[in-house]
């Protein structure tokens, strides 16, 4: 079932994903100069790596999650690598900017960020973001009853707090609210993308046809073939100072 289940949330992760990741990374990065290099750190499909390319001529993605790799978005400026939890396989002082786009909160340790030190270059940018989707009411539109204690110790806004960092420095921290149009078909992947739900859905729904019993249930629900979501983008900026802190 777990191997199913990452084949399957592999499969609607890369079908859809909201529009989000561009959005933060402007307003984080927005002053920035088109850089050279950059590294995606939990790319997961690659939206967030093919996002970045907006502020670098080429981009890294790694990622942990093979079924995730296989289902990676081609982009002639991304090269996808597998990322097994440990050292980077990169030189020091390589990267011009490092993402982790809902990634860290799987990853954080000291290991991690002396990694992240070591691969990015001095006066680089180090951006730790998330987002958050408005879904119970649509659970409860569907007549599903959602465990609140599951994923509970899940934090959005997680960063580097409470580690050693004296070789980066905060740039900036931003909290928005962004109206999302969504699509019930894109509602649907998006639903079946998260382990949480794609559990309630299956207890409910049943295996065969999980997909498409979803999203005639929403049809049923909804007038329109459209509704609109909050999402809540939660981000951190530092700055890599390691030649000024001496790390």
């Amino acid at each position: 079932m777990t191997n199913n289940y990452d084949q399957t949330t592999a499969f609607h992760y890369s079908i859809y994903r909201p529009s989000l990741h561009f959005i933060i990374l402007k307003e984080c990065l927005e002053h920035e100069n088109i850089c050279s290099l950059g590294l995606d750190v939990g790319c997961g499909t690659g939206q967030s790596s093919i996002a970045l390319t907006r502020f670098c001529n080429n981009v890294v993605g790694i990622e942990p999650s093979k079924e995730m790799l296989h289902k990676a978005i081609y982009h002639p400026r991304i090269e996808y690598k597998y990322y097994n939890k440990e050292n980077f396989t990169f030189p020091n002082d390589y990267f011009d900017v490092i993402t982790f786009a809902g990634s860290l909160f799987y990853a954080k340790s000291q290991a991690l960020l002396n990694e992240v030190v070591r691969v990015s270059k001095n006066s680089s940018r180090i951006v730790i973001y998330d987002f958050e989707l408005s879904l119970d009411w649509i659970l409860e539109k569907l007549n599903l009853k959602r465990s609140h204690h599951q994923n509970s110790s899940y934090d959005h806004q997680i960063d580097f707090n409470e580690l050693y960092d004296k070789p980066i420095r905060i740039k900036g921290r931003f909290t928005n609210n962004i109206p999302l149009e969504i699509s019930l078909k894109n509602l649907s992947h998006l639903l079946l993308s998260s382990r949480e739900h794609y559990y309630l859905l299956l207890k409910t729904f049943g295996q065969d046809n999980l997909y498409n019993e979803l999203l005639k249930k929403l049809y049923s629900t909804f007038t329109t073939a459209t509704i609109v979501i909050n999402a809540t983008t939660f981000s951190t900026v530092y700055q890599n100072i390691k030649k000024e802190s001496k790390y």
